[in-house]
């Protein structure tokens, strides 16, 4: 059987080695080939294995002479056999020409050919391969030739335009591990080159090295049509123009549904270089991965150029080195878009020495993702990583990218827009922009930056002149979110902006971001310049600026700075430092406000000359609430509008230099508004040098439940000063001064004293603790206008002072000073010889000095003023209750009191004798007056006797408000602002019910049963068991009764109600806690508790199994 099986292959040897057809050139023939003879030793036109066995030398060829023609056949094999062919004559044909045939393969050719070499024409499925051909002509070139196999070849032409050559398309082709060598002399020199087009092809692992000393150097050439669904891999191309461009892979229309990958190319031209190339058209559905690209050029280089459009295609994983001398760009568009293709991974450094280096240049990015790259662009002139030269950056990604981006003369920029960026997300990038020249650019949008986010990014940004991190040049931000980025500034000669819209903020929310900037000129964090901001949320950012000062120039420092309109935004969490070596900051400034947020920052401001903490300029129904500023001289909240709420704020100055101190005397924290309809609450302004204050000035403003260490300033009418704390331990000089009419003090702890000037002022329920320096209260009317007072003096205690209450001839007139304890060491009161209309009754005047020495004094010095009640008092004294004209007590009263009734048997002359000069002017107040009811022990409320002096609020520079109400109140109440009501009210309960619930309020509580007002008050339960709630129902907007509001709901409402009672103007406020039944009033009292401040209007309540709710 071994037997058999070797003979059968020793036949099969035999057959094979007899179908190998020796080539025989001994037997030249004619051959005519479209019109044309050709002289030819060998001709093949039969199918068949053919072998060159002998070399072929022949310098006399004439130029039509052929040496192996393939003709009108199929199914050749040409084995040249390794067998030399040469020739040096000037016009010798080709060595192989194949016509008209198919399946042709030409293997094993070494040629040294003086012209072109191998001529294919109308031949499909023609292969040449193993071959190694110097050639001054084409080395192959074919026409109307398809599926061809030009494999593993080796190619030196010499001189000449092409190596591989189509005259028409390359169609069905597969190239292949070939190597071309060209030196050209002529104007254009081609490695693989089609006439027109390459279609469904594949060219691979070629190495294709060019020097074109005079002209174009091409590695793959499509001349005058498309590259389409070819494979282009794991090719080498070197490329050297010494007198133009030299382009890697080009196509001079479009380059479509191609693979072009893991090419090495390497371009060097003293022209433009070109890694790929679509000259005229567009790049689409293109994959170009893991390819090198080496480009160098004396004028321009472009790694990646379509002459219009790129759509679809991925680019990734790609070594891109180009340096450009008059620029360099990575992937360009001629006025065109990139469009719905992915750049990722890309290693990209480019270098311009004496132009632009722009990595991405199109006309327009859309729906494109860039990530993962490491781009690095160094630029002569301007410095780009991603420009879109023309138009927007529009739903894009763009994100994990390290941009280093560099300009020595002009600007540099990360990503550049000519106008708009929209519904793009650029996230998690390192940005380093940097430009010794001129401007520098992180993030820049010419028009629009609408629709997008942009979070998560490490921004470094240093500019010669303006820094820049984000910024909306000349249009809009709008439905951005700007989150997390980390934003450092530095400007050498100019200014820096951490985030910057010239026109609009809209909808867009700017959070959780560190921004760090230094300038030589105006530091801004974030700033709206021209128009409005509107629903705009700025929270939890770091803001943290310095401007310096140079040649004179002085520029300021703006945490948050808006010039126009601000509406239905929020300003929350933010941590400012701004700090100015010549100049003023602000932590914010802020223009045209409107039901807006600002809260919970934190603001810490230095500067040579003047600190703003915040300055907020026309603001309306907006909330400033829980703010610290802290600063070094001058620290300030400013706030100008109306209907706006101020209140929990911390105001620190840290200044301890007491010699700049005495040298810039406005340095002090303070808050200062003007406007009308302002609330002022719960705010803690401290200063170093205790010269903390809160200025208002406007109408209808409420200032309460403020820790303040120097002074509360208000200009204006129908204002509430309540429940503040003015103290400070340094110099126990803390004070309020308010002018104005209608104005309501109340319920205030004041170091030193309270001056007024205006008309129908009460001043109520107020603890002054040392007036020492002069007087404790004063309350003017308009001395230079002739106006009095008509004031109200009632339940204040002064604790220590000179003076108690000064009426010293400065319009006092027809006031009622009634309930004050006053404690004072000349006089507990000064009246004046021209006041006259006063009631003076019920106070407690305690002299803490000696008595004054009032004999010399002329009885007829007394002036028309009452010390006694204008009407009959109802009373308690020693458990007995009465029913009399009441005056006040005197505590150097030495009467008796024989009936028992509390009331001194005989007058008791007051006198005053005093001499000042105040300004320039000059009193000498001489006055007499009989108390004629005085009483025998201290008032204390509606009883002689028993007194009990009221808590005094603490102080505390370090909480948010000090606390101002009484010890007894409820913890369960949360807001401070209802605390201090509560603990200024008398709370009235009218059954046992009641009582309980009245009790959650504060300890000391009241029955209805027989309660008169005489201050304010809080009333627990309805009208059928409170009598108290019965008089004043019918009052309240909403009276209550078993019907209304209804079962298990119950009313929380707020009256304002006045005394006129004989000549005492008194102004109280009531608050209506009661329901239909007794679930009803349950729920309005819970619910009460969490109320912030007293309501404005109405609140119905209904309890449910879930406990109170509001009933809209």
């Amino acid at each position: 059987m071994i037997k058999k099986c070797l003979l059968f292959l020793l036949l099969l040897f035999a057959l094979g080695s007899v179908n190998a057809v020796d080539i025989d050139y001994s037997n030249p023939t004619d051959v005519n080939i479209d019109g044309t003879d050709y002289h030819v030793f060998a001709l093949i036109n039969e199918s068949g294995d053919y072998k060159v066995t002998v070399d072929f030398e022949n310098n006399t060829l004439s130029s039509n002479d052929s040496v192996l023609i393939i003709k009108d056949t199929e199914n050749v094999v040409l084995d040249c056999n390794n067998m030399f062919f040469s020739t040096n004559t000037t016009n010798s044909p080709y060595i192989i020409y194949a016509y008209n045939s198919s399946n042709i393969t030409v293997k094993n050719l070494n040629a040294n050919w003086s012209s072109d070499t191998i001529f294919v024409k109308d031949v499909n499925e023609f292969t040449l391969e193993n071959s190694e051909i110097i050639s001054e002509g084409y080395s192959i070139e074919l026409q109307e030739s398809y599926g061809t196999k030009i494999l593993e070849n080796t190619f030196n032409t010499m001189t000449y335009d092409g190596s591989i050559v189509f005259d028409d398309t390359i169609e069905n082709s597969t190239i292949s591990g070939n190597t071309i060598n060209m030196v050209s002399t002529v104007t254009v020199a081609n490695g693989i080159y089609a006439d027109e087009a390459i279609i469904n092809s594949t060219i691979e692992d070629n190495e294709i090295s060019i020097n074109s000393t005079v002209g174009t150097a091409y590695g793959i050439r499509a001349c005058w049509d498309n590259i389409t669904n070819s494979t282009i891999e794991n090719n080498v191309i070197d490329l050297y123009s010494a007198d133009n461009n030299a382009y890697g892979i080009y196509s001079v229309y479009n380059i479509t549904n191609n693979v072009i990958s893991g090419n090495n190319i390497t371009a060097n031209a003293t022209e433009d270089a070109y890694g790929i190339c679509s000259y005229n058209e567009d790049i689409t559905n293109v994959t170009i991965e893991d390819n090198v690209f080496d480009l160098s050029s004396d004028s321009e280089t472009y790694c990646i150029y379509a002459g219009d459009y790129i759509y679809n295609t991925s680019m990734a994983e790609n070594n891109i080195t180009a340096n450009g001398y008059d620029g360099s760009y990575v992937i360009y568009t001629d006025n065109e878009d990139l469009i719905g293709s992915k750049i990722k991974n890309n290693e990209i450094t480019i270098i311009s020495k004496e132009g632009d280096a722009y990595c991405i240049y199109p006309f327009a990015i859309i729906s494109s993702v860039i990530s993962g790259n490491t781009i690095t662009a160094y630029g002569e002139d301007c410095a780009c990583g991603i420009y879109a030269c023309g138009a927007d950056l529009v739903n894009s990604t763009i994100e994990s990218n390290l941009f280093n981006i560099s300009s020595n003369t002009e600007d540099s920029e990360c990503i550049y827009t000519d106008y708009n960026i929209v519904n793009t997300i650029i996230s998690g990038n390192t940005f380093i922009s940097e430009s010794n020249g001129y401007y520098s650019y992180c993030i820049y949008a010419c028009d629009n930056l609408e629709n997008s986010t942009i979070s998560e990014n490490n921004i470094t940004v240093d500019a010669c002149e303006d820094a820049y991190g984000i910024y909306a040049e000349d249009e809009d931000m709008v439905n951005t979110k700007i989150l997390g980025n980390n934003i450092i500034l530095n400007s050498s000669d100019n200014c820096a902006y951490g985030i910057f819209a010239y026109k609009y903020m809209e909808n867009s929310t700017i959070s959780g971001n560190n921004i760090t900037a230094d300038s030589y000129g105006e530091a801004l964090g974030i700033y709206a310049c021209q128009y409005d901001m509107v629903n705009i949320t700025i929270e939890n950012n770091i803001i943290d600026l310095y401007a310096y000062s140079y040649d004179g120039y002085y520029p300021n420092a703006y945490g948050i700075f808006a010039e126009n309109n601000i509406e239905n935004s929020a300003i929350l969490g933010n941590n400012i430092t701004a700090e100015s070596n010549e100049n003023d900051t602000y932590g914010m400034d802020l223009d045209y406000i409107e039901n807006s947020t600002i809260s919970i920052n934190t603001i810490t401001v230095k500067a040579y000359n003047d600190t703003y903490g915040m300055d907020l300029y026309d603001v309306l129904n907006t909330t400033v609430f829980e703010n610290t500023l802290t600063g070094e001289y001058y620290t300030s909240l400013g706030i100008y509008g109306n209907y706006n709420k101020i209140f929990n704020n911390k105001i620190f100055n840290n200044t301890n230099d007491e010699e700049e101190f005495y040298s810039m005397p406005y340095l002090y924290s303070s808050v200062c508004v003007k406007g009308d309809y302002n609330i002022i609450s719960s705010n803690v302004l401290h200063d170093a040098w205790a010269y903390g204050h809160i200025d208002v000035y406007g109408n209808n403003n409420t200032i309460s439940s403020n820790t303040v260490d120097y002074s509360i300033y208000l200009e204006g009418n129908n204002a509430t000063i309540s429940s503040n704390v003015l103290h400070n331990d340094k110099y126990g000089d803390a004070h309020m001064g308010v002018y104005g009419n209608n104005n309501t003090i109340s319920s205030n702890t004041v170091d030193d004293h309270i001056w007024t000037c205006g008309q129908y002022t009460l001043i109520s329920s107020n603890t002054v603790i040392n007036a020492s320096r002069d007087y404790a209260i004063d309350p003017n009317g308009y001395p230079d206008l002739g106006i009095n007072a008509y004031a109200t003096i009632f339940n204040n205690t002064i604790r220590a002072s000179t003076i108690g209450i000064l009426l010293d001839n400065c319009c006092e007139d027809y006031s009622n000073i009634t309930q004050n304890t006053i404690y004072a060491d000349d006089y507990p009161i000064i009246i004046g010889d021209n006041i006259t209309g006063c009631n003076i009754y019920l106070n407690n005047f305690i002299y803490t000095g000696n008595s004054s020495n009032i004999s010399e004094i002329m009885p007829n010095t007394t002036v028309n003023n009452s010390l006694v009640s204008p009407f009959e008092i109802e009373y308690k004294y020693n458990g007995n209750n009465y029913s009399n004209i009441l005056g006040n007590y005197w505590s150097d009263y030495s009467g008796t009191d024989a009936d028992s009734n509390g009331i001194g048997d005989t007058p008791y002359l007051y006198g005053c004798d005093y001499e000042r000069t105040y300004g320039e002017e000059y009193y000498d107040i001489e006055y007499l007056e009989n108390d004629t009811a005085p009483l025998i022990d201290m008032w204390n409320g509606n009883e002689i006797g028993n007194y009990v002096a009221p808590t005094t609020p603490s102080s505390s520079h370090s909480s948010s408000g000090g606390r101002s109400y009484d010890s007894d109140i409820s913890d369960e109440i949360e807001s401070k602002v209802i605390k201090n009501f509560v603990s200024s009210a008398a709370v009235i309960y009218g059954n046992e019910i009641d009582q309980k619930f009245a009790e959650e309020l504060r300890e000391r509580i009241q029955n209805a049963n027989g309660y008169k007002i005489s201050g304010n008050a809080v009333i627990v339960g309805g009208p059928n068991a409170n009598g108290f709630a019965k008089e004043y129902n019918d009052q309240f907007e909403m009276p209550i009764s078993n019907d209304y509001p209804g079962e298990n709901k119950g009313i929380i409402q707020v009256l304002k109600v006045q005394d006129n009672t004989g000549k005492i103007v008194q102004s109280y406020t009531i608050v209506y806690i009661a329901g239909s039944d007794r679930l009803g009033t349950q729920a309005a009292l819970e619910y009460f508790k969490t109320l912030d401040e007293l309501p404005e209007g109405p609140i119905m309540v209904e309890w449910t199994e879930n406990g109170p709710k509001v009933v809209e």
